[in-house]
């Protein structure tokens, strides 16, 4: 096999269990919390549509996939980086996406363990005695709450941020510049599939499935892109053109990935 069809492999395996976090988060946040205000915890507790929350593999599964997110993006970059070098700009965007992923990955799906333990508290550890208790409760624990849910989104904006960036970039540098891809590879970049999600959700898919599609969207903005490039540099074998400067000198080094 050769390293691009081994970084789309890798690629796949790390979009199913992205996808599979996305989804019991959203499923969580249903079942759990009260959709009018942001982090707010519902009074009541209600059965996930998609899985079972009285047992807690789910969500263990979910909180463990923040180690993944450098495998995910080097599987991600390293097709981009062949297919941008000859541009002669493929580091600086390649770079930046790299990083946004593992904050957002790294931030936010490991994050999803504190975002959980306040609702699961209420909800199953605390007896609510009365209904003047359980008010007082519940307000005070809402309090808690939006705290941590400051620092969380606080903690991954930055991620956001850079995948869109670097992504504009990418699209630029497609369409203005020469590389291994052809021009129609923009439409596969982060931005034009967020729209095409976005169209796809509001118009065509009917509420709760709306929520989850959409809410899934930063697995599919990052999995199309790798299998779009994948799919294109597919039989590529020989590697990266390296420029090193030295002694106000540049010497090509091929190396064969």
């Amino acid at each position: 096999m050769t390293p691009i069809r081994i970084c789309f492999f890798i690629s796949l395996v790390c979009s199913i269990w992205n996808l599979f976090g996305d989804l019991c988060f959203i499923d969580f946040s249903i079942a759990t919390m009260d959709l009018k205000g942001f982090g707010t915890i519902d009074s009541v507790s209600r059965p996930g549509n998609l899985f079972d929350f009285n047992r807690n593999w789910s969500l263990l599964l979910s909180q463990a996939g923040g180690w993944m997110y450098p495998v995910w993006a080097v599987a991600t970059i390293f097709p981009l980086y062949v297919g941008l070098e000859p541009s002669g700009r493929a580091l600086p965007p390649c770079a930046l996406l790299a990083y946004g992923l593992c904050v957002v990955g790294g931030n936010l799906h490991s994050g999803y363990a504190f975002a959980t333990v306040l609702p699961r508290v209420f909800h199953e550890d605390i007896p609510k005695s009365d209904e003047e208790h359980g008010a007082n409760l519940l307000s005070t624990i809402n309090l808690a709450q939006s705290k941590v849910m400051e620092c969380y989104v606080f903690g991954y904006t930055p991620g956001p941020l850079s995948v869109f960036i670097a992504s504009i970039w990418i699209m630029y540098l497609v369409i203005a510049k020469e590389t291994m891809f052809p021009k129609w590879f923009a439409l596969f970049t982060p931005v034009a599939t967020l729209a095409l999600i976005g169209l796809i959700g509001l118009k065509l898919i009917p509420w709760p499935m709306k929520m989850y599609f959409l809410g899934t969207f930063g697995t599919w903005i990052i999995f199309v892109m790798n299998a779009a490039s994948s799919w294109i540099l597919w039989n590529v074998r020989d590697g990266i053109t390296l420029q090193i400067k030295s002694e106000n000198q540049y010497e090509t080094i091929n190396n064969s990935l």
